[in-house]
């Protein structure tokens, strides 16, 4: 009896200290995209997802970054795994450095939850994108960024680059499309990531090529450098990658360069290393006068070498005409034949590109149907809430949207459709997209197949979801259903179509308008403190012939 009450206090002690060992939170992954335009300019995106349990998340630091961010405060918010969402409050502490918290000092305690924000900037004005000459392949720009660094381990880190470079007829990406507009990669980002080139979405009408950037279980500061090289004649840039100080004929300015020792090892731990030209110039004299007070002994056997190492530095062609770029690699995450069996009824939708409104449609219908709401307007989309709470993620996030006056937001139906359209692209990031197109259309029933009894129809598994594979059926095939009525939710898309234009009618529609491409899109899905500006071509007669030639006279004297 002893040992048992002993063993009760035991069990009463953990329990009571067990909660506060367990309670956290910690960064589980980040998606970077960016939007880059001709000039230089660029929109940066930001997705970052944190597991809180058992404490109170408010938010974090952003810092470390190269560029000068231009915040867009409105759209920034926070979403939770169940739909519900937070605005954000952003404050600049410094010209280096964001406080990005909960806004009205709100907290996150237990589950999932997306930090969603961008800003806009100037990546030419930063020394990220610049011109670079090459003997083989001329002029080149050269997009040489990196995300910020996070102290967290991170289950993934992803970057996508939407560059400014419209895709041919088709939208096809393979070798021959990237040996054409010579798209090179540094050596260092084939061995760091996994690279792919995501179908482009269509913006003004245009596809545009994309890199997406995937590095699984990043390490804590990971370095996300990103280096590779485009033709010149695809960008309107004003800089070139040099170290000559001279003006130059053809009106190009030098462009900014934070990081040279980039140069010598890029995406070694040299390339995080700031430090510009004439700082490593000072240093270099700096360290040549230490080395002028040793002993005239050791001076004198290295006389002969030095100058020969001088020879060497004398044949140097800055403009880096030796350079020889590295070789293309096609990547791609897509597995033939691989079948994505875990969408939504409203995802599948979307991968089938069921018209914007007929969706919007079938979901209000579908929660007219499950009481959750009761449509009082369509003009402007105004509903009485019955219920909160739906087992459907999207039905959630129109939910919690409706206002106490019972309208939902147009931003609100937007920003719905792109997390949806977000839901499908990281749910078949590696399936075989018509495999997976055509296993779901086997779903939509080409005709109505109904039970015997309304009673043995309700009461059959997936009831709610039969709703919108029928509706998709009356879309496609125009058949009716007599336990679901769809008369409505045409009268619904109608509308919708005429009241809400930002939408469009497909989803390739959508994804061209200004309302998705400028709005907060989650990546897809994928930081690291900004490093160095551009790799110029003088980078290998630089590496070669100054640092070869003087650690070759460093060795011929036996040290």
């Amino acid at each position: 009896m002893r040992y048992f009450k002993l063993l009760l206090l035991w069990a009463v002690l953990f329990l009571s200290f067990s909660s506060p060992l367990f309670s956290g939170f910690s960064m589980d992954w980040v998606e970077t995209t960016v939007f880059l335009q001709k000039d230089g300019s660029a929109i940066v995106e930001y997705a970052v997802k944190w597991n809180a349990s058992n404490a109170n998340l408010h938010g974090f630091y952003f810092e470390g970054f190269q560029e000068t961010p231009k915040m867009d405060y409105k759209s920034a918010f926070a979403q939770t795994g169940d739909g519900k969402k937070y605005k954000l409050e952003i404050k600049k502490l410094s010209d280096w450095k964001y406080d990005i918290v909960l806004a009205n000092g709100e907290a996150f305690s237990n589950g999932s939850i997306i930090y969603l924000f961008r800003y806009a900037t100037n990546l030419e004005d930063s020394g990220n994108v610049t011109y670079t000459d090459s003997d083989t392949y001329r002029r080149l720009a050269v997009f040489n960024w990196s995300p910020v660094q996070w102290e967290d381990r991170l289950q993934h880190q992803t970057v996508t680059v939407h560059f400014p470079i419209e895709l041919p007829a088709g939208g096809k990406v393979d070798a021959k499309y990237l040996e054409d507009i010579k798209f090179l990669t540094e050596k260092f980002v084939n061995d760091k990531f996994l690279i792919d080139y995501p179908e482009s979405k269509e913006i003004d009408k245009e596809k545009y090529f994309t890199v997406r950037f995937h590095k699984n279980n990043a390490p804590s500061r990971f370095h996300s450098q990103i280096q590779v090289y485009l033709d010149g004649k695809y960008f309107t840039l004003k800089t070139i990658a040099s170290v000559n100080p001279l003006p130059r004929s053809d009106g190009l300015t030098k462009a900014k360069e934070t990081h040279i020792l980039n140069r010598l090892g890029p995406g070694s731990f040299l390339a995080s290393v700031p430090m510009t030209l004439y700082t490593a110039i000072f240093v270099s004299i700096i360290m040549l006068l230490v080395f002028a007070l040793l002993p005239l002994f050791i001076m004198s056997r290295k006389h002969g070498s030095m100058l020969k190492a001088r020879e060497g530095v004398s044949q140097v062609d800055w403009e880096g005409t030796e350079w020889v770029p590295p070789k293309i690699q096609v990547g791609s995450f897509r597995k033939k034949g691989k079948v994505c069996d875990s969408l939504t009824p409203l995802e599948a939708g979307m991968l089938l590109d069921v018209p914007m409104p007929k969706l919007l449609g079938l979901m209000v219908g579908s929660m007219e149907e499950k009481k959750l709401i009761k449509l009082k307007s369509m003009s402007p989309l105004t509903v009485e809430l019955i219920s909160s709470s739906s087992k459907d993620i999207y039905e959630n996030m129109l939910l919690s949207a409706v206002e106490p006056d019972g309208k939902i937001p147009e931003e609100d139906v937007t920003k719905m459709f792109t997390a949806l359209a977000q839901g499908v692209e990281q749910k078949t990031w590696d399936a075989d997209l018509d495999a997976t197109k055509a296993f779901y259309q086997k779903k939509i029933p080409e005709k109505s197949e109904e039970p015997q009894s309304e009673s043995s129809y309700r009461s059959s598994r997936g009831y709610y979801d039969n709703y919108y594979w029928y509706g998709y059926g009356h879309h496609y095939y125009g058949y009716g259903n007599r336990y679901h009525n769809y008369d409505n939710t045409d009268k619904y898309s109608n509308n919708f179509k005429s009241t809400l234009p930002d939408i469009g009618n497909t989803f390739s529609d959508f994804a061209k308008s200004s309302a998705c491409y400028d709005g907060p899109f989650l990546q897809n899905v994928c930081h690291d403190a900004c490093h160095s500006a551009c790799h110029s071509a003088c980078h290998s007669a630089c590496h070669s012939a100054c640092h070869g030639a003087c650690h070759g006279a460093c060795v011929s004297s036996g040290h």
